[in-house]
């Protein structure tokens, strides 16, 4: 059975817009940025789950290159269909800097709009604390970041770099 694509959108959606609010009512007790932080580590953890399964997924190599394939391949595995719906289109693809355009559809964009939560506020913690161990498995010297950032810009940016 194929799942329509707005049928996917409202599953992604309603799922992200339910766990951003649990982080939103923790953070009212400990803390906004702790409680996103925390939510940060927990998808950090799936550092192991990729360390163990490397050789599976086919990724060879330990540049910008290799960890944005490692991140598209958690997307893929995690959320089927999601990364289409994102619209992603890669602006630089260098051994040293990968950039990755996203001016589609987005769960986090769509969830902090339906809460009302400022996703420039929201998203570089889940994202660049939460990706960049992921992508160290590879590289310790990778680091992942956000660049621009719905709905203040055109298009959100997910930029993987090789530091020195």
């Amino acid at each position: 059975m194929e799942v329509s694509k707005d049928t996917l959108k409202k599953i992604y959606t309603t799922g992200f817009a339910g766990l951003m609010a649990y982080m939103m009512a923790v953070g009212e007790k400990i803390g906004r940025e702790e409680a996103i932080r925390i939510h940060a580590r927990l998808h950090a953890g799936m550092a192991e789950m990729i360390r163990q399964n490397l050789s599976k997924l086919g990724i060879t190599g330990d540049d910008a290159r290799a960890g944005m394939a490692v991140i598209d391949a958690i997307m893929e595995e995690h959320y089927p269909g999601f990364s289409e719906l994102m619209e992603r289109e890669r602006t630089e693809d260098t051994p040293k800097r990968v950039v990755s355009r996203h001016k589609g559809w987005c769960a986090t964009l769509a969830a902090c709009q339906m809460l009302g939560i400022s996703p420039k506020e929201f998203c570089p913690i889940p994202h660049e604390e939460g990706l960049t161990p992921i992508v160290q498995v590879l590289n310790p010297k990778l680091q992942v970041r956000l660049g621009k950032i719905r709905p203040k810009d055109e298009y959100c940016e997910l930029i993987v770099e090789l530091k020195d």
